[in-house]
């Protein structure tokens, strides 16, 4: 049976303890805590009923297979609204396929 020695390898610049590499997470979160810069400027924001009467519906989406939890359903929809274009998303149905995997949901989309 052979046995390897493992091979020392330097520290890459700038991810040393204290380094610039350890800088960046603070420097991001506080930048997106003062709004400097947003993951998330543009994205499609989920609407109560009450809140779409004066919003102009665009759009229904329907969803089947999304695998996960309602959690990741959500994400799902508000990620297809973004990519149509659309300002705010309100789901209206929500269930988990039985017999199949994944969840079935429909949303309507605003401008």
């Amino acid at each position: 049976m052979r046995r390897y020695r493992a091979a020392k390898v330097p520290p890459l610049d700038g991810l040393e303890p204290g380094g610039a590499m350890s800088r960046s997470p603070l420097l991001t979160s506080l930048l997106l805590s003062i709004g400097l810069i947003g993951t998330a400027a543009q994205s499609a924001e989920y609407a109560q009923a009450d809140q779409v009467t004066d919003f102009n519906q665009m759009d229904l989406l329907s969803l089947q297979g999304i695998l996960g939890d309602p959690q990741d359903v959500e994400r799902t929809i508000a990620h297809q609204a973004d990519r149509r274009g659309a300002s705010y998303y309100r789901i209206l149905s929500m269930r988990e396929e039985e017999g199949q995997m994944g969840w079935r949901a429909t949303a309507a989309l605003y401008r």
